[in-house]
């Protein structure tokens, strides 16, 4: 995409949450600050190509119906929200996701105080979570290929990493992407 330099800083014509600034994309913010460069110029909307891979996806959502995949969700997010209680309470966590199945989406909001350092140890040990500024790890163990093993995997990667002090290796800074 190419937009003249005269035409940076100023707001696009479609702000869409692509054109964010990127450093502060995740702070849920209550109004739109776009890149200084071409950049914000980008809308919210992927192009048919990125999408095209969708409808192999939808039919195994079909073959598997949505009422098994909620419940199963409901069961992966309950299960990792008691083994936050029973084993990284201790650690100083707490979990921002309300308990009611009927308020409760596909992920657990954890919350520690070094959230950015816990959420790079995660990454580098394959596990692919959701940070949001400033203390929120998402987890979100989606319900068509997440076991409950790998549920108990992650919250023990949590708390060795607590032990042991791992975390404490990892910038307070976090990065651009979450």
């Amino acid at each position: 995409m190419y937009i003249n330099e005269k035409h940076l800083g100023r707001g696009p014509g479609m702000a869409g949450w692509f054109g964010y600034n990127k450093s502060k994309q995740f702070d849920l913010a209550q109004e739109f600050v776009p890149e200084n460069t071409a950049g914000a110029w980008q809308i919210g909307t992927p192009h048919l190509f990125s999408m095209a891979p969708l409808e192999g996806s939808l039919k195994l959502f079909n073959e598997a119906g949505i009422n098994n995949i909620r419940a199963k969700s409901l069961k992966l997010t309950e299960y990792l929200m008691m083994l936050i209680e029973n084993v990284l309470f201790p650690y100083g966590f707490k979990i921002g996701t309300p308990r009611e199945d009927s308020k409760r989406g596909g992920h657990v909001a954890l919350q520690h105080q070094e959230a950015v350092k816990i959420n790079e140890v995660l990454k580098a040990n394959g596990v692919i979570p959701d940070f949001r500024y400033p203390d929120v790890i998402r987890l979100a163990p989606v319900a068509l290929y997440t076991s409950f093993e790998e549920v108990w995997q992650v919250v023990d990667i949590i708390k060795r990493s607590m032990i042991s002090g791992e975390y404490k290796k990892y910038s307070s800074e976090r990065g651009t992407i979450a």
